[in-house]
């Protein structure tokens, strides 16, 4: 065999080999970036969440039904758990909440979020994740729709507008809660989401519920009869 013959047969052995090679290298580069995909992610906050410009609504959702068929049925009313964040220097007010899936919305206490504080909505029952929290002079806020105009099962969402007199509106699509069987205990991660939520936590809140921001003046299409009718009445 001449030499070239010779080169011409090696150079034929060595391709297989170099693509061998190049299969394992573009494999073992795929497995990394799934490695360093899968160590980013960061579990979701249950309920929903949203912004309206500095104020945020962490870990929105309809408390638990009560009774055996775990429904809220239509014309019955249903609390709205949550934290809302004030992440401004300045106060802000909850001024107005509002959902088409109820004839009115109910809101009593306090609606006064100073700068830099938060204000809990909880059932009267409280025992929901949003009062899990440390803070000993946490301020109080019950928001009930009331009136609703279809039933509402477990895995549904509600559409539920927050409106506040600075930071103006945003609406959040709420699920109901986890049932008190299955809330984490006191000082679970889950906890320490609620209470810690912070403008950083709405890079997360598409995962648990879709938002809507507005300015203050705007208002939600109505999807059924008797949307958006505030509850101040009882409110104030």
């Amino acid at each position: 065999m001449s030499r070239s013959q010779h080169s011409k047969a090696v150079r034929l052995r060595l391709v297989p080999a170099a693509i061998g090679l190049g299969t394992v290298v573009a494999l073992s580069g795929c497995a990394t970036g799934q490695q360093a995909e899968t160590a980013e992610q960061v579990a979701a906050i249950y309920g929903a969440n949203g912004n309206a410009t500095s104020m945020a609504i962490r870990d929105a959702t309809l408390g638990f039904p009560d009774g055996q068929d775990a429904v809220y049925e239509k014309g019955s009313t249903a609390p709205v758990d949550a934290v809302l964040v004030n992440e401004s220097a300045r106060s802000d007010r909850l001024v107005r909440v509002s959902s088409s899936y109820a004839d009115s919305v109910e809101i009593t206490g306090t609606r006064t979020i100073p700068g830099q504080r938060r204000l809990y909505a909880v059932e009267p029952s409280e025992d929901s994740n949003a009062v899990r929290a440390s803070d000993d002079d946490r301020e109080r806020v019950r928001i009930t729709l009331t009136g609703l105009t279809q039933d509402i099962y477990p895995g549904a969402t509600v559409p539920v507008r927050f409106t506040f007199e600075n930071a103006g509106s945003t609406t959040l699509q709420v699920p109901i809660g986890r049932s008190p069987e299955q809330r984490p205990e006191h000082g679970s991660p889950h906890d320490s989401d609620a209470e810690h939520g912070s403008g950083s936590d709405s890079e997360h809140g598409s995962e648990s519920g879709s938002e809507s921001s507005d300015s203050h003046t705007g208002e939600e299409p109505a999807e059924q009869p008797n949307a958006d009718l505030e509850g101040d009445s009882h409110g104030q």
